[in-house]
């Protein structure tokens, strides 16, 4: 016989979804707005990246996959869409299975469409797409809202120039795709951690020493 719910355990649970879900929409919608050196302006990009993620492991277009070509599909203009990703042995890349998607499911004009198939992280996506970005007046980088300031911010480090042009993708809805929303949260939240205790034991060990740490 299972025993009833105690209605305080079943407010607190309910509080505590509620508080969970919007936590991690005002840290979506707090990215969405972030990392833009030249200003947040209303303007269509010219050229959109799409940050690479991997497909299912039959080599169909994932859900994290689906997401980002959406947001890029639906940014304003006609932008160039670049898409970025490696392939894995004996499978297509990251970048062909996401420009496949928008072609033939989201019924993008081939013509747009370009790939960058060697890119393994977030940082390669930024560094192996500068040449694209180049010519273009205002540019925009498209994932979830939290990758995306993340690949922001290292263009800003790399090329504070072409950073000036950024302008946002079309990547913050409410309530869209919470579950991987969630996930890219957690995932930067756990990556931000990891990395502050490498750089804090870095300095531990420089202290330790005498020397500076890097």
């Amino acid at each position: 016989m299972r025993t009833p719910l105690d209605p305080r355990a079943g407010a607190a649970l309910l509080g505590a979804a509620v508080l969970g879900w919007a936590s991690v929409e005002a840290v979506h919608a707090l990215a969405a707005r972030r990392g833009f050196p030249g200003g947040r302006r209303a303007v269509a990009p010219d050229v959109v990246v799409v940050l690479g993620c991997p497909p299912r492991p039959d080599g169909t277009v994932s859900g994290m996959q689906r997401w980002r070509t959406e947001i890029a599909v639906r940014t304003p203009g006609r932008p160039v869409l670049v898409f970025s990703g490696y392939a894995r042995p004996g499978a297509p890349s990251e970048a062909a299975v996401m420009a496949a998607h928008a072609r033939d499911v989201l019924g993008v004009d081939p013509a747009r469409l370009r790939t960058e198939e060697t890119a393994t992280t977030t940082w390669e996506n930024v560094v192996r797409t500068l040449g694209d970005l180049e010519g273009a007046r205002h540019v925009a980088l498209a994932s979830s809202p939290v990758h995306a300031l993340r690949a922001r911010r290292y263009l800003a480090r790399l090329r504070p120039d072409l950073a000036a042009r950024l302008v946002p993708a079309a990547d913050y809805r409410p309530g869209e795709r919470w579950g991987l929303k969630a996930a890219t949260a957690g995932y930067d939240l756990a990556r931000s951690v990891g990395l502050r205790t490498v750089s804090s034991h870095r300095m531990s060990s420089s202290e330790e020493h005498g020397i500076e740490g890097s």
